[in-house]
């Protein structure tokens, strides 16, 4: 079937949906009488029916169909909307996720939907389900971020869905008209041998929305989609484009026995409808004529948003990175050959690569909100299996972040609030005995500093007490009692991030096996980023992650060690200081020197990396001071050669396990250059 080539689009926007279900019925679980709430669940659960009807999806138009007739009843009595109630609901969003992830990986899962279909019957007939009935929740996978929804589709229904007046109809046509637009009436008969007519309305419709909006139909929106009319419809277009550009558009599509499209003018509009036209709908949002007036009408809209596959934008994104390394080559060109015209045009060239790489960043930037709205319902569903009262607050949705990016701080996040909601919160009966309110409280927040983003974990719960770390650690046989006395606050934190380190008396679901936190910092370091832990006991605690926009394209200090060059990324660099090598000393086994009234330890990069050749004993010789977390390590190397954008590489998987390194570039000369990563390489 031509139907499996919109799978992408449905799943896409099923998982949009599915996530706004979420929303709204955690909000609606805080206030039955949320009314706003209660009707989105039930217009993006018709939706989502809609939607899987048109592509033939069975198990999952019959589960939105039954949660329909539960969310009618709700809508009647709001008294109804009990725990219970709630719980059934949120197994059916499980369901619903579990069944379009089937649809993704094209893997049958053998859902059995049976169950979960006779309690919802059993709601809708209005009688109260056994106690024995309800299944305990369980954390909802967290869905993959997707791109934003095609601004047009035929199965939104939009909130303020209107029956059609000729008057009003005329008047926004001739609104539309003034703002150049034609109007076009579209005629389709289906074939009588098809067999999935909402398949073939579902395909002209987005055919024509490609050149323009689509402002009425007969029959409305709803029967088209389901396939409820016998052979014809009737369709409204605005658009700007050519008649014959939207015919082409038409002639396409399979089982369409004839079409007929003509345009129209406002006083032709009523004859092509004919008697049909008081069942017609506007399919634009407005809320009253007047307002349209006010602003560009709903009808003059273009499409300003397109769907493009993150694969495009990657291979995008590198070949701009291949512009940029032969930027830098041709500078080095132009430095060599003293050439006038040469250098003008490199000015030009520099310029245009510069605001086509901001461009393409700004592209690839997406909404932290993408994978911040998941966590609310994980808290929830955890907080309830542990028997804690949670309220999870997030600030800064709208902070944007390169894909890439966003997709790597996603696990690290969830291991985070899942160790708040295991270790840090108490319970209610504990929190109310140490004076402090039943409700924990964990904050997501996340907030751009120049080229960065923090993002900070906190909660209000039992903190981290240094005196049960160090015994812990002790206990666990990582440190005598001795050498556990002399660490610093700080290093105690850190602890806590050691591989297999954990606090927890069990294992359970959640956290207990020592992986959470080392894990964060593992996966927040193998970018660029920093992991910071902040505590007080009783109070609660603090993580913060650092992390740079993007990957791509960064900033970074070129030096050599030997005749080799590295690169080492400016957000790991603190400083460079000149050294002598009697400012050297020896502390256990390490060399230091001292810096700002501290002590620095060194790494000789020329023993470390097994340089060739004999180290050099210049005096041009620098140590680069670089930060990992909070701690501060001085790189010997034999020369700094400067600041450079450079296009980072990712190493091929047989160089992979390698540390110390996190990909390659090329340099103006044409060599490779070997990118450091610091916190490995430490």
């Amino acid at each position: 079937m031509d139907t499996l080539e919109y799978k992408d689009l449905f799943i896409s926007e099923s998982l949009e949906h599915l996530d706004r279900l979420n929303q709204a019925l955690l909000a609606l679980e805080k206030d039955i009488t949320d009314q706003h709430s209660l009707n989105e669940i039930f217009r993006t659960s018709h939706t989502l029916k809609g939607m899987a009807a048109t592509m033939g999806f069975d198990q999952i138009t019959e589960l939105t169909h039954q949660m329909e007739n539960v969310l009618e009843k709700l809508r009647v009595n709001h008294e109804k909307i009990t725990p219970s109630v709630v719980d059934v609901l949120f197994e059916c969003l499980d369901t619903l996720g579990i069944l379009i992830e089937e649809i993704s990986s094209a893997e049958s899962k053998n859902v059995d939907i049976s169950g979960l279909l006779e309690k919802l019957k059993i709601l809708a007939s209005g009688e109260t389900l056994p106690a024995v009935a309800v299944s305990q929740p369980r954390t909802a996978a967290p869905a993959v971020a997707q791109p934003k929804s095609d601004p047009m589709k035929m199965a939104d229904t939009p909130d303020t869905e209107q029956e059609l007046s000729s008057e009003h109809l005329e008047e926004l046509i001739v609104k539309a008209e003034a703002e150049g637009y034609l109007t076009y009436g579209v005629r389709v008969k289906v074939d009588t041998a098809c067999s999935f007519k909402g398949v073939r309305a579902f395909m002209v419709y987005k055919a024509l929305s490609e050149h323009g909006e689509i402002i009425a139909s007969f029959p409305d929106p709803q029967a088209l989609q389901e396939g409820e009319f016998d052979l014809e419809f009737l369709l409204l277009v605005l658009s700007q484009r050519k008649q014959a550009l939207l015919e082409k558009s038409l002639k396409n599509i399979s089982e369409i026995d004839v079409f007929e499209l003509v345009q129209l003018t406002a006083d032709k509009v009523e004859d092509f409808f004919g008697e049909s036209k008081v069942k017609a709908r506007i399919l634009v949002k407005t809320t009253q004529p007047e307002q349209a007036s006010k602003t560009k009408t709903a009808s003059g809209r273009t499409i300003q948003s397109i769907r493009v596959s993150i694969e495009r934008l990657d291979n995008l994104q590198n070949l701009v990175g291949e512009l940029v390394i032969n930027k830098i080559r041709l500078t080095q060109i132009s430095k060599q050959y003293a050439l006038k015209e040469l250098k003008e045009a490199l000015i030009q060239f520099d310029r245009i690569t510069n605001d086509l790489q901001d461009e393409v960043t700004e592209v690839r930037m997406v909404p932290m909100e993408h994978i911040f709205n998941r966590f609310p319902r994980m808290v929830r569903d955890l907080a309830k299996e542990g028997g804690k009262e949670i309220e999870l607050v997030m600030e800064g949705k709208e902070i944007e972040l390169d894909r890439t990016v966003l997709d790597e701080i996603n696990d690290p996040l969830v291991h985070l609030l899942r160790n708040a909601v295991d270790h840090g919160i108490e319970t209610s009966e504990v929190r109310t005995q140490q004076n402090k309110s039943r409700h924990g409280l964990i904050s997501l927040t996340a907030m751009r500093e120049k080229n960065h983003v923090i993002i900070k974990v906190s909660d209000d719960g039992r903190g981290i007490d240094p005196a049960h770390i160090r015994a812990v650690a002790v206990k666990r046989g990582m440190m005598s009692v001795e050498e556990s006395e002399r660490l610093s606050s700080h290093e105690v934190m850190n602890l806590v991030s050691l591989p297999g380190f954990t606090t927890a008396e069990k294992v359970t679901e959640v956290s207990g096996r020592g992986v959470g936190v080392d894990a964060v910092r593992t996966k927040i370091e193998s970018f660029g980023g920093s992991l910071k832990i902040e505590s007080e006991p009783g109070q609660g605690s603090i993580f913060i992650l650092r992390m740079p926009m993007t990957l791509a394209i960064i900033q970074a200090l070129l030096f050599s060690v030997g005749k080799e060059v590295y690169a080492l990324p400016v957000i790991n660099t603190v400083e460079t200081i000149e050294f002598v090598e009697e400012d050297i000393k020896h502390v256990q086994q390490g060399e230091v020197v001292m810096y700002r009234d501290s002590v620095l330890p060194l790494l000789r990069l020329h023993r470390i990396l097994e340089v060739p050749g004999e180290e050099s004993q210049s005096n041009d010789r620098a140590i680069l001071v670089t930060e990992v977390g909070e701690m501060r390590v001085g790189l010997l190397v034999d020369q700094v050669l400067g600041q450079q954008e450079i296009a980072i590489k990712s190493l091929s998987p047989m160089l992979k396990s390698i540390k110390g390194f996190s990909g390659v570039t090329i340099l103006g000369d044409g060599r490779i250059s070997l990118v450091l990563d610091v916190p490995s390489l430490v």
